[in-house]
């Protein structure tokens, strides 16, 4: 459950810091999206990182993907791949995994000039993604470390759990598998893609949020908090 108030207070209290990157001052000077607003009236930027690991506090992000929903419509022109140099070499596994090579890694930007160009997105929406722990985790790594501040505030909402929670209500049971993006994009009927990129999963995951909403029935009087 995303705990609003203290998202707020953080993002004010944040903001009186003194000499914020301009980046940070612009995306902390939007006000967050209350959970009383209804979703047909709320931005949603749908994001994905392909990282070099799990563990945000020794892995690196490599790139960044992401697309915006407005009007319950993916905006496929705002869908965006970034590349960041990590400044180390992938392992073998990394380039199987991602399909990245390190030459074309060592094209990217910079993690500070991502993060910027990231943050310009997010502010004044609530962010979507797939098992949050990955985003989340990463992202205030980054922040930590560019910023020197330990949690961004923001308002966040996670497919799988989404699904969990329905499942819970259902009384229905599933493996851990089952909430796995591809196998629920299966189970709502979605195509199946083949490319697996960081944008490309943004994709999916907006296509796969945007069903889940379907799935909820009059989806026009939805409001965020029955999201969270």
């Amino acid at each position: 459950m995303i705990d609003y108030f203290f998202a707020n207070y953080s993002r004010k209290k944040l903001l009186n810091s003194t000499h914020l990157p301009k980046p940070l001052y612009h995306y902390l000077s939007q006000p967050l999206v209350e959970a009383k607003n209804l979703i047909k009236d709320i931005e949603f930027l749908v994001l994905d990182f392909e990282t070099t690991g799990l563990d945000a506090s020794k892995e690196k992000i490599i790139s960044i993907g992401y697309t915006v929903i407005k009007n319950f419509h993916v905006l496929s022109g705002t869908s965006r791949h970034i590349l960041i140099n990590p400044k180390q070499e992938l392992t073998e596994q990394n380039v199987v995994i991602h399909q990245l090579t390190d030459e074309e890694l060592k094209c990217g930007l910079p993690l500070s000039k991502a993060i910027d160009k990231l943050l310009s997105q997010m502010a004044n929406r609530v962010i979507v993604v797939h098992f949050d722990k990955i985003e989340k985790g990463f992202l205030n790594q980054a922040c930590h470390k560019l910023y020197q501040i330990n949690t961004l505030p923001l308002i966040m909402l996670d497919t799988l759990k989404i699904e969990r929670r329905k499942m819970q209500k259902m009384q229905q049971y599933t493996q851990p598998d089952g909430l796995r993006l591809f196998n629920l994009r299966e189970k709502y009927n979605l195509p199946r893609y083949k490319a697996h990129n960081a944008m490309q999963d943004a994709i999916s995951t907006a296509e796969l949020f945007l069903a889940q909403v379907d799935y909820m029935g009059n989806k026009e009087a939805i409001k965020l908090r029955q999201l969270t």
